[in-house]
């Protein structure tokens, strides 16, 4: 009798044991969570702060809208392919007045911009009570379209003093966070800055036009510069 008395006690015990580390287990409490899922599309809008320069003749602030897909690398990297798109304007300057730079008028001046960008996760692939922080870095290329053409400048003779986006190259670096309402949603806030490269029309740089810019004392416009451009944007993000 007391062999089997023993023998249930020692069964019991062993019975107990998972259920106490489990105890043990669900006490750990850790602000931070592993992220399973690491691929992900997202569409996202906001406000671009166009930089329009000194001389104010490139594209301005605009509404942006677009798509963003990322892919984890690592823990901390992922890969970010987006596309954007801004209908923004731009003013068209006489050049020529003796009192200097004048805006004339205004057209459109729409842009799709292409970006490949890494995305730095501060956690790594952790969530930090429930928000993943993060940097942005990168660059791509700003594409005009959709850009207008002012009256004021259709005589041919006035051909060099015409601006146009073209294709401008572009680095940008931000910060970020994430929230996620499940597994396979999150929503991001992000801040970025765009430096885009504008070029200057020929005929700005026109050794007469250049005259005139001094003699009115208005800055003299270089051959190409690089802006900061803010923009701000809120994502939502599908994970598979």
């Amino acid at each position: 009798m007391s062999n089997r008395l023993i023998f249930v006690v020692g069964l019991a015990l062993l019975a107990a044991v998972p259920a106490t580390l489990e105890a043990q287990a669900e006490s750990i409490d850790s602000p931070y969570r592993w992220r399973e899922k690491g691929f992900r599309v997202g569409l996202f809008g906001g406000h671009h702060a166009g930089n329009r320069g000194r001389l104010e003749f490139a594209q301005g602030p605009t509404p942006v809208a677009g798509a963003r897909m990322r892919v984890r690398a690592s823990s901390p990297l992922s890969l970010e392919l987006g596309a954007t798109y801004g209908a923004a304007d731009r003013w068209t300057l006489d050049v020529l007045d003796e009192a200097g730079p004048m805006v004339v008028d205004t057209v459109a001046a729409g842009w799709l911009r292409a970006d490949l960008g890494a995305q730095i996760g501060l956690t790594g692939a952790r969530t930090w009570n429930g928000i993943h922080p993060y940097g942005l870095i990168g660059g791509g290329f700003v594409f005009g379209v959709d850009e207008g053409a002012s009256e004021f400048l259709a005589d041919q003779a006035l051909e060099p003093f015409r601006y146009d986006i073209s294709t401008a190259p572009h680095i940008f670096v931000g910060l970020g966070f994430e929230i996620f309402p499940s597994e396979t949603i999150g929503i991001g806030f992000e801040a970025r800055d765009y430096l885009v490269r504008v070029t200057s029309p020929d005929g700005f740089l026109f050794g007469s036009t250049l005259d005139l810019f001094e003699a009115s004392g208005a800055p003299a416009p270089q051959g190409s510069v690089w802006g900061h451009n803010p923009e701000f944007s809120i994502s939502i993000w599908y994970y598979f």
